[in-house]
């Protein structure tokens, strides 16, 4: 079919399209258990260590008595059991070397069945704590430091990474730090030892003084225990008139209807109902 294609996007994402229009679209699948090899680890951390000391290459030891260390350099490449050609690697990294010291090497090699450890390589090549730190090795370890005593560095580290994180956390939402709480406290302070007495009375003076409630003397006062009438009538009016107009009870009508004109015919009938 004329336009048909797959595409790869930059979400990882594999495409069928003819021209401009998606047909397909499918996700690429990875591995959540997947891991990073440790001998491939083992073999790129041995050629950070060479081009951190020597630059491109092992030196040439010639006939010096240091050829022992730089074929170190070697055996640690082999042993990781992660290099399938070790004389195209040597090639590489050791030119200056035999094949007879390769084949050595190798069948050494040929017998572990397991890689060596992270302190045997340390032990290999002297790699020190200081040097692991810097070149930020994961699979040598360190000929100076066990690695009891790296765990429990480690941890340390890792604990003042969150205590520092978690400080941050709390000046971000407007937090005291401790340092300062401590120094504002009661127990730094001691305000009692001003006053020449223990910090028991003070406390209990201080709780005392704040539960006292003042009355002023003109905004609040005692209630009268007699409530007279609200509505006092005058004295040219009768009792019942008084009474009636401050309860509603009264024989008169309200004020507003004494004046009020007759509505209807019925109302302007002088006639008294039977």
């Amino acid at each position: 079919m004329t336009g048909l294609r797959s595409q790869t996007s930059s979400t990882s994402k594999a495409t069928l399209k003819i021209g401009n229009c998606i047909l397909a679209e499918k996700p690429k699948r990875y591995r959540a258990d997947w891991k990073p090899s440790r001998p491939h680890m083992r073999r790129a951390e041995v050629e950070k260590v060479i081009r951190s000391r020597h630059g491109g290459m092992i030196p040439d030891p010639g006939d010096t008595d240091d050829r022992d260390t730089c074929l170190a350099y070697i055996r640690a490449a082999a042993f990781s059991l992660a290099v399938p050609d070790m004389p195209n690697w040597c090639s590489k990294w050791a030119p200056w070397v035999t094949p007879a010291e390769v084949g050595a090497i190798v069948a050494q090699a040929f017998k572990r069945r397991r890689m060596m450890n992270a302190d045997g390589v340390a032990g290999l090549l002297t790699v020190t704590m200081e040097e692991r730190t810097r070149l930020k090795l994961k699979t040598i370890g360190a000929c100076d430091v066990s690695k009891a005593e790296r765990v429990r560095l480690a941890k340390e580290r890792k604990r003042q990474r969150d205590r520092e994180r978690q400080a941050l956390k709390r000046r971000a939402t407007g937090s005291v730090d401790r340092a300062s709480h401590e120094a504002q406290s009661l127990s730094r302070l001691k305000p009692w030892e001003a006053e020449n007495i223990s910090r028991r009375t003070w406390e209990r003076r201080r709780v005392a003084s704040a539960s006292r409630i003042d009355i002023h003397k003109k905004g609040d006062g005692l209630a009268s225990k007699s409530i007279g009438n609200p509505f006092p009538a005058p004295d040219s009016e009768s009792a019942s008139g008084a009474a009636g107009r401050a309860w509603g009870l009264g024989v008169e009508p309200p004020a507003e209807l004494q004046e009020a004109e007759p509505h209807g015919t019925c109302d302007g009938s002088s006639e008294v109902a039977a």
